[in-house]
């Protein structure tokens, strides 16, 4: 639910940094929104500054063209920041920024003693945006943001933090609201390095090191076994939309599977899909899988093309999976149980596939 109705907004200045909070009524109770103004950092070094960046004049913080890529340590800077949390809990944190290309995309931040994390790598560029980024838990009080170099070209306004899981910031232009995104673009190649192989060969397609394409995508080949994983426990009743692209196998046994509800490498549900035979259509099994057993939840047939683009789009609700394969019509699997847990790559026999644009959305339950 979006929020109802302000109670309460406060503007304070600590140290010469400047941020406000105000608590909002939402479905579930009061939630509390703290606002980071970039424009007043506490210290500053370069290739940050504080510029007018905004369409209508407003002041914040920007690293300009060309100046270092701190992703591979190239170049240093930051900008650091103090903001009061009135309550201890679990906030989410947002930024509204703007990025100008693949290459120029993100921003790190390190909340006090925290590990810095990428803030920002969605696709939206040349506009004005909100970007969704990482959960944290935090306590009541004050507590340090440094804001660290990772693309050039960036502009930031402000950063937001809320400890509501269903407050979405207000603003004019769109919202990059994923729970997770990954194009694998981006001259640091996306999220790959948080992604966990745990066998076979996955590589980021982009042949030539010093220069960012905006096509890469992630490829895994296999001779017998390949997988990979993105681990989140907290991941549940998700929306996961893929796009695919097979190669034609020789091999009847050979297959390829978008993984979900990953519990660990050895517990988990996912589509299988086995690209041979009639090239025209593919034979899709839901199978979930324990570390003793494996079990089919429902088989059909699907039309598809290797060596073509398709999309695939996987609903998780608390009574059913349900699955979309490019245009065509839901197929429905009930179930009586909830699933969550992180999603992953399969691929199975002599194949390669290629994959890309992995979104994870919170699912309406509808």
């Amino acid at each position: 639910m979006r929020t109802t109705k302000i109670i309460r907004g406060f503007l304070l200045f600590v140290c010469a940094g400047i941020y406000g909070y105000s608590t909002v009524n939402i479905k579930s109770g009061q939630a509390f929104n703290i606002t980071v103004d970039l424009a007043n950092p506490l210290s500053i070094v370069w290739p940050f500054e504080v510029a007018i960046i905004g369409t209508q004049g407003q002041k914040g913080l920007r690293i300009g063209p060309k100046i270092g890529r701190g992703w591979r340590g190239e170049a240093g800077g930051d900008a650091t920041y103090r903001f009061y949390i009135p309550q201890n809990g679990k906030y989410r944190i947002w930024a509204y920024c703007l990025w100008f290309d693949e290459c120029a995309n993100a921003v790190f931040a390190q909340i006090d003693n925290l590990e810095k994390a990428i803030l920002g790598n969605d696709p939206i560029y040349n506009q004005w945006h909100w970007t969704r980024g990482f959960d944290v838990e935090l306590e009541k009080g004050t507590h340090t943001l440094v804001l660290s170099n990772h693309s050039d070209h960036i502009s930031l306004q402000k950063v937001l933090l809320t400890n509501s899981h269903s407050f979405t910031p207000d603003s004019h232009g769109p919202v990059f609201s994923d729970v997770f995104y990954d194009g694998f673009d981006g001259c640091d190649q996306g999220n790959f390095a948080r992604w966990k192989i745990i066998s076979g060969e996955w590589t980021v397609q982009n042949p030539d090191a010093n220069v960012c394409l905006t096509e890469n995508a992630l490829i895994g080949k296999s001779k017998d076994n390949s997988f990979i994983i993105y681990e989140n426990n907290e991941w549940a009743g998700y929306l996961l939309n893929v796009a695919v692209k097979s190669s034609i196998s020789e091999s009847p046994n050979s297959s390829v599977a978008i993984c979900f509800g990953i519990k660990d490498p050895n517990q988990y549900h996912q589509l299988q899909l086995r690209p041979s035979g009639n090239i025209d259509k593919v034979e899709m099994e839901i199978i979930r899988k324990t570390a003793d057993r494996q079990d089919v939840l429902a088989h059909f047939i699907s039309p598809w093309k290797s060596g073509l683009w398709h999309h695939i789009e996987i609903g998780l609700n608390t009574n059913a999976i349900v699955v979309k394969v490019d245009e065509t019509k839901s197929i429905k699997i009930p179930i009586n149980y909830r699933i969550n847990g992180g999603i992953g790559l399969s691929l199975k026999g002599q194949i390669t596939a290629l994959f890309d644009d992995i979104h994870v959305r919170q699912s309406t339950g509808k």
